[in-house]
Formats: structure tokens, C-alpha cells, sequence
């Protein structure tokens, strides 16, 4: 689905106020109305927005929404990668949702949701970013939190199609995204995060670095498992053998399950760039312990995805598979590894920076919200439905 809609001066996108005096330059690219946004300064220039409401239209902008990511220098963010964005849900439960700010025609802006859906059903309620309130939005850094607001009440007061977003967004200024006008009613709660772990020049001087429970972890549990079922380490497997990998451990894994779609979608990934990779832990006998899979850019490795077989607890195959990525990136030359959406708590500790993230919750009072939460009050409990809307 693809909507237009051309977005006044003094509309809900009222922060992106355009016009400027007719003595001062043309604009010359379409960050420029960004830039000014909070200046004096006035633009002629005009904003408008662009929806696309599911993986058709929004694949028919792709080449648009790359080029604008290596505008604003966000290339090597996995998490706002179409084709990544586009596998991570499946279209029945989440459909992806994408609003695009342009200046004339070249997009500007573009803030990630999906729209929340029951049966293939739109709910009205969108969410977006990820645990560690990434993969949410391109647009110029310093301009992000104003977008951010811009494209909130766009969705719930221009568009109508949604009644509630609820987000996890990095902000530094969080006080901009919980002011609404009458009729729109926000809640936002902060947190720390972190999940970048800088990496040393040899496995053993990482090693060195960590604390004596969790050397003992990386160590001796993976010594444990290399006696006792002689694993093999397949540091780069094929797409298929990948695939073989996820579909076995799906129904044994412990949680976040997947579905079938989803390893589908990430076999697709894995064949169509040359720089994904999944890696996998597989006993003497056969038995597929635990695949791992993400993508390497520019010295840091992105790790997105992770099951292990749920028969071998004892075995701590988490820290075991962990045991072998440290090894195998380090090296490979990476100097970074990234969890995309948060880190274990075994190696959480060693991340860096701390990063403040909020969980921001925006909803506009209509019948229509009124009745969904009233059916998903009928099927969650209290605290759920009190998180879900105000």
C-alpha cells in the first residue's frame, strides 16, 4: 500500500518549518530544510510524506532509501537495511510500514515501524526499533529526535491509519517526544543498554580481559564440549546447510521460537549478500547444536540471530558458540562485534558505552483503540494491557 499525502507548513509536521526568506540561497540538497529546523530561518521549500505499507511498495523505493542511508552515513547499519528490515517480521503478525520525508521528491527522512496485525488484520498500533532502539530510522543524526516527533504525529493525526506507537528509540533529548497536543496521551521509560564489545588483538588477551566467571564459562564449558561430543565448527556455512541448521533446532531451541518464513527469509539473506554469514556447532553424531548468523561491514561483525538445541543446557551452548565466534572474528581481523538488539548478560558487562534508550508510547484516543484494547484486555493480563495503552 503506498500513500501520499503533502504535508502543510503549520500541519502536524509543524517542526519542520520550511520557508525561508526569498534574498537567502536555494536549497541544493534535500538535508538543507533539515538543517535549519529550530533557526529562525524559513523555508519555501515543502515538506511532504510518503507511507508504504507493506514489502511491495516498500521494495519499489529501495533504491531510493539506500542512497539516502549513505547520505546520512547509516550504510553500515545493518538494522536499517531493506532487505534485513523486510525479513526480521512476517507480514502476518507485523507488516512493515515505512514513512518517508521528502523535500520535492528526494526522500529526506525515513523512520522503520511495523503495524501490528491479527488474522493479516491492521490493529491501528505500529512499533518500531529494536531492544537496543536501533533499526528505527534514517535521517541526519543531529535532526533525529525532531523527526522522530514529526513522524509520530504525523501517523496518528495526518494519516489516522494508526491510534498508538510504541517505540524503543536511542533519544538525547527525550522531553521533545512526550508533549502532544490534547487527544494524545505518552508515556516514556528509560533504560541502559549495551552491546558493542571492542575486541582485542589475539583470543588469549580477550580472554584476559574478563572476569574469572567468565573466563571459566568461555573456557572450560567449551573444553567440557569438545570432550565429551566432539563438535565440529563451521565457521562459514553454505546457505542451505544454514537453513538445514535453523529448521532442525527451530522446534528444539529454547526461546524467541521462529517460524518457517523467517528461515526462508534469512536463507534469501545469506545468498544474496556477499557479506552475511552464519556459522554453526554440529556433534560427532550429527546433531545440529547451535547456528549463529549476521553480517561483517567495515571491521565490525553484526550478530542478529542465535539458537541453540534446548537438550543440551548443562553444556551452556551459548557461551560455547560465543567461545568460538570471539575466536573466529578476532582472527579474521573484525574489531567490533555488535548484538544487534541487546547482549547476552555474559558478555554485557564488557560492552561499551553505556547508552540510554526509552520506551516511548503514544496513543491518540479513538473508538477503535478503545475496542482492541478492550479485546486484548479479554485475552492478557492487566499489566499487559496497561503497557500497551495508557
Amino acid at each position: 500500500m503506498h500513500i501520499r499525502a503533502s504535508v502543510p507548513n503549520t500541519a502536524s509536521a509543524g517542526e519542520l518549518r520550511q520557508r525561508i526568506d526569498s534574498h537567502n540561497p536555494p536549497l541544493c540538497s534535500p538535508f538543507d530544510p533539515l538543517l535549519a529546523l529550530g533557526s529562525p530561518a524559513r523555508s519555501s521549500a515543502q515538506f511532504s510524506t510518503d507511507l508504504r505499507i507493506g514489502a511491495a511498495a516498500i521494495l519499489s523505493v529501495k533504491a531510493e532509501l539506500e542512497e539516502l542511508r549513505s547520505l546520512c552515513k547509516q550504510q553500515d547499519d545493518l538494522t536499517t537495511d531493506i532487505d534485513y528490515f523486510l525479513s526480521w517480521k512476517h507480514a502476518r503478525n507485523c507488516r512493515p510500514v515505512i514513512l518517508i520525508f521528502r523535500n520535492e521528491s528526494r526522500p529526506a527522512a525515513a523512520v522503520f515501524l511495523y503495524q501490528v496485525c491479527f488474522l493479516w488484520l491492521g490493529t491501528g498500533l505500529c512499533c518500531g526499533g529494536d531492544s537496543a532502539g536501533e533499526g528505527l530510522l534514517i535521517a541526519p543524526a543531529q535532526e533525529r529526535d525532531l523527526l522522530l516527533r514529526s513522524a509520530i504525529e504525523e501517523l496518528v493525526n495526518v494519516h489516522k491509519k494508526f491510534h498508538t506507537i510504541r517505540l524503543r528509540v536511542k533519544t538525547q533529548a527525550s522531553a521533545t517526544l512526550v508533549e502532544y497536543e490534547a487527544g494524545i496521551k505518552s508515556k516514556l521509560i528509560e533504560h541502559t543498554v549495551k552491546h558493542r564489545l571492542p575486541l582485542a588483538s589475539s583470543y588469549a588477551d580477550m580472554l584476559s580481559k574478563f572476569g574469572i566467571r567468565t573466563r571459566r564459562s568461555l573456557r572450560t564449558k567449551r573444553r567440557q564440549l569438545e570432550e565429551a561430543l566432539r563438535p565440529d565448527f563451521f565457521s562459514n556455512l553454505a546457505p542451505e546447510q544454514a537453513f538445514d541448521a535453523m529448521c532442525y533446532l527451530s522446534s528444539r531451541s529454547i526461546l524467541p521460537t521462529r517460524s518457517m518464513w523467517y528461515f526462508k527469509r534469512r536463507r534469501k539473506f545469506l545468498r544474496s549478500r556477499a557479506d552475511a554469514f552464519a556459522m554453526a556447532l554440529r556433534s560427532c553424531d550429527g546433531t545440529w547444536l547451535s547456528v549463529l548468523s549476521g553480517c561483517r561491514r567495515n571491521g565490525t561483525t553484526y550478530v542478529d540471530m542465535q539458537l541453540n538445541h534446548s537438550g543440551f543446557k548443562r553444556e551452556s551452548l551459548s557461551a560455547v558458540m560465543r567461545a568460538f565466534l570471539l575466536e573466529h572474528e578476532i582472527g579474521a581481523g573484525q574489531k567490533c562485534i555488535t548484538f544487534v538488539g541487546g547482549c547476552s548478560a555474559l558478555l554485557e558487562r564488557y560492552c561499551e558505552p553505556n547508552e540510554t534508550v526509552a520506551d516511548l508510547l503514544v496513543t491518540r484516543l479513538s473508538i477503535r483503540g478503545w475496542c482492541l484494547k478492550k479485546a486484548i484486555g479479554s485475552f492478557h493480563d492487566q499489566t499487559f494491557k496497561q503497557w500497551i495503552y495508557l
